[in-house]
């Protein structure tokens, strides 16, 4: 990959002249602050796949501010096309590596094969903001397998108040007909949506759908959702004994049986959706953007666009909330969990990076309080503004205004999650993102959902009686821990063979005709047993979880 350095020469006090290379948008005039006066440019690699991507960010009025800030912009190849894994594992055969890299889920494969610039020595030396963002605590998480950080986890622990919540979602309408059921359970459920799509079996002239789902792709994990969710399980690798920190791992246990048994009968009755296993994504999403889908599986981001459809479409009475449905008997939903720090990925710094002090220093002033106020907020006094007491805020006019995404395009808002940033709160009170402050939370939800939340005398959808109180796991999660290249064969690729068993048999299961259940089951059950080992999975996370303990707490278990 050819490396490019684009040099802002500055000539006096009161302007600048910018030397301009390869057709780069010119940095405006204000002095670089806390960085060499020159304009550095580093390329990086993104597998962020969570929001459509921004074709050159830098550009945009937040991104240029952050340059005048930083003195750093980047040249970003995103993530498109091919998965993930096989991305990043050509990039790494080639030796053709950028100076920064986000990999997401594939993030391990930087860190196993050696490819990144441990940060130790450089937070030590130059880490100005990160060692007041991040605790010691904090830093001891982040360390892993060898000792050394390689980057600044973007998830801090919290729990928004402007999340859309976790669960099985709910369409309003279907709620307010009922008179605003305090829903829990799947058995209380089911009825509710019988006797919904019976009364109301089109919805401009197109068939209503009782139940949908996301099935396609690396989206496949949303109909694995049920197996955990309605029998009040963590959506993990593994579960953990919480006393003992002994992992248990079985891809054919009777929760799972239970679930898809329970989906199985919707299907025989016809009301889980006929195309859920033969549609795309966009498909799936544009049936719950027309308001004939009453409940679907899917996680809070994949409604994002759909719900924006509806509300434009003043039909906000067909968007759709979550519940933390559970089957009767059991006692508490985990579909909302906290998460102390992540551990899995972030921006990291390659060992083929031209100026690594420089990169981290970068890193380090991203931390710095006013770039993060420009990143989660925007530009003051046209994306946020300050009252007398210093409290940032929003009016309605832009918090809608925030949610358009011509605008975001435009201006660069919401395209900054993957970054370093502190946790809740900035030195100065103020809420590191406007969607964690809970008067902002309340005010961008539609009249609909403004409805729903008065109607059950709740402020957010993360709390009763749409969610039961977060848990903290202290040990964190399974699906973060970098399995090592000496465990893949028998831990990775049995886990591999469980996934793919039930990409096969998930489908079969739901589907399987009425009285043939059991059948396919007893097929799926037989076929785990025979390809899978459990006991090297469930020792390895044991021995993982155990020794998170110990390094995190000073909790030793034999």
């Amino acid at each position: 990959m050819k490396f490019i350095r684009k040099i802002s020469i500055v000539v006096a006090l009161v302007f600048i002249i910018s030397a301009v290379l390869g057709g780069i948008v010119p940095v405006s005039s204000q002095k670089v602050e806390g960085a060499s006066k020159k304009i550095v440019t580093f390329t990086m690699f993104s597998a962020d796949a969570t929001v459509q991507y921004h074709p050159d960010i830098f550009s945009t009025a937040i991104g240029q501010e952050i340059t005048k800030k930083t003195g750093v912009r980047l040249k970003i190849e995103h993530f498109v096309g091919m998965d993930q894994a096989t991305k990043i594992s050509l990039m790494l055969a080639s030796g053709d590596l950028p100076d920064l890299v986000y990999g997401s889920g594939e993030h391990k494969q930087f860190i196993q094969n050696k490819a990144l610039v441990p940060l130790d020595n450089y937070i030590a030396k130059y880490g100005q903001w990160t060692k007041k963002a991040y605790s010691s605590a904090d830093l001891k998480k982040l360390r892993q397998a060898d000792g050394h950080i390689y980057f600044l986890s973007y998830t801090r622990g919290e729990v928004s108040p402007s999340a859309s919540g976790e669960g099985l979602y709910v369409m309003i309408d279907m709620l307010q007909k009922n008179n605003w059921p305090r829903l829990k359970y799947w058995e209380d459920l089911v009825p509710m949506i019988r006797n919904y799509v019976k009364k109301y079996p089109k919805y401009k002239g197109m068939p209503v759908i009782g139940m949908s789902a996301i099935t396609e792709g690396a989206r496949f994990y949303v109909i694995q959702d049920p197996a955990t969710g309605l029998n009040g399980l963590v959506a993990d690798t593994v579960q953990v004994d919480p006393k003992t920190y002994k992992a248990s791992y079985d891809p054919a246990g009777i929760g799972m049986y239970k679930a898809y048994k329970a989906l199985n009968a919707l299907w025989n009755e016809g009301l889980f959706d006929k195309e859920a296993f033969v549609q795309t994504y966009d498909q799936w999403a544009a049936k719950v953007a027309q308001g004939r889908v009453v409940t679907s599986w899917g996680r809070s981001w994949h409604f994002n666009t759909a719900f924006n459809t509806l509300r434009k479409n003043n039909e906000d009475d067909r968007i759709l909330v979550p519940f933390g449905i559970v089957f009767k008997g059991v006692k508490k939903s985990r579909y909302v969990m906290l998460q102390s720090i992540g551990t899995r990925d972030g921006v990291s710094i390659t060992k083929k990076c031209k100026d690594p002090v420089r990169a981290f220093q970068f890193l380090d002033q991203m931390l710095n309080p006013e770039v993060q106020k420009l990143m989660f907020w925007g530009i003051k006094g046209r994306d946020y503004l300050v009252d007398k007491k210093g409290k940032m805020y929003r009016t309605q006019a832009m918090i809608d205004k925030a949610r358009d995404p011509v605008y975001q395009k435009q201006e660069g808002l919401g395209y900054w999650n993957i970054w370093p940033r502190w946790q809740l709160k900035l030195p100065d009170g103020n809420y590191v993102k406007p969607e964690l402050d809970p008067d902002i939370a309340y005010m961008q939800w539609a009249p609909a959902q403004k409805k729903v939340l008065d109607a059950y005398k709740a402020k957010t959808f993360v709390e009763p009686p749409f969610a039961d109180e977060p848990e903290s796991p202290p040990w964190g999660y399974a699906w973060e821990i970098n399995i090592p290249p000496e465990k893949q064969k028998e831990i990775q690729v049995p886990l591999n063979i469980a996934n793919d068993l039930a990409r096969k048999y998930i489908p079969m299961l739901i589907m399987a005709p009425k009285g043939k259940y059991d059948e396919v089951w007893n097929k799926y059950k037989a076929e785990v047993r025979a390809k899978i080992n459990t006991k090297p999975i469930e020792e390895f996370y044991t021995q993982e979880m155990r020794q998170r303990m110990a390094d995190w707490y000073g909790i030793k278990v034999k």
